[in-house]
């Protein structure tokens, strides 16, 4: 069965030759175009994944929420220049499943648009070097937990946000989870930021899952386990 999927790219002969590329791999490409709103404002029949190829920082962003916010079911992957991480965590907070790095050969990346068409997130392998250089010594895996959070001061909805940070969510599957506005959320990942003394929702899902958060979630607040959704 062929997956559908549209292209956005500023770039014509990149945007044809994934075209070319794509079609002889079983994609059946059903708009090619260099503006998201030619794929927000298109109707489908059935779930298609979006591939946006934009090198604007902000116009990215704008095309990922405008084709989230039109197409709610779409599969989205940004095909970027080079691994940035502020850039990669704000894709991701604006709806995208998939951030890819265009130094990949072909198949890489057919490998990769096919586990977003799954529904998987798809993550550069720039990642692992970030992660492996973080230190974890801070963890104290020894002292108390119910402690760590009490110096902590998150509220009771800071933690589900927490532990929402911890499974990937953007901040549109937050306020759907949590069911509040997006803007609340914002204000939450704002404060868990602040409260925690950390740079980004990255390194605050470390700092969570390096203490076990999620077992506390789990253990000591009872009701829906977000940790675990």
């Amino acid at each position: 069965m062929l997956s559908d999927l549209c292209l956005i790219s500023l770039n014509d002969i990149l945007r044809e030759g994934l075209h070319r590329i794509l079609t002889l791999d079983g994609f059946n490409v059903l708009i090619s175009c260099s503006r998201a709103e030619t794929v927000a404002n298109a109707t489908f029949k059935s779930e298609c994944s979006v591939v946006i190829d934009l090198p604007d920082q902000n116009a990215c962003i704008e095309a990922i929420e405008k084709v989230a916010t039109a197409h709610p079911n779409a599969k989205i992957a940004v095909l970027v220049e080079q691994f940035d991480m502020g850039r990669l965590i704000e894709c991701f907070d604006a709806g995208a499943n998939g951030y890819i790095v265009k130094t990949v050969n072909s198949q890489p990346l057919i490998a990769a648009l096919r586990l977003v068409t799954l529904g998987q997130k798809v993550l550069p392998s720039e990642l692992a070097e970030v992660l492996s250089k973080h230190n974890f010594n801070h963890a104290m895996p020894n002292r108390n937990l119910t402690n760590e959070m009490e110096v902590a001061r998150l509220s009771s909805r800071e933690r589900d946000v927490l532990c929402c940070l911890m499974a990937g969510y953007p901040n549109k599957v937050i306020a759907r989870e949590l069911d509040v506005c997006e803007a609340t959320v914002k204000v939450h990942v704002k404060a868990i930021l602040r409260k925690l003394d950390v740079c980004n929702r990255t390194q605050a899902a470390i700092w969570a899952s390096t203490r076990g958060f999620s077992n506390y979630r789990l253990s000591s607040q009872g009701g829906t386990d977000l940790a675990h959704a």
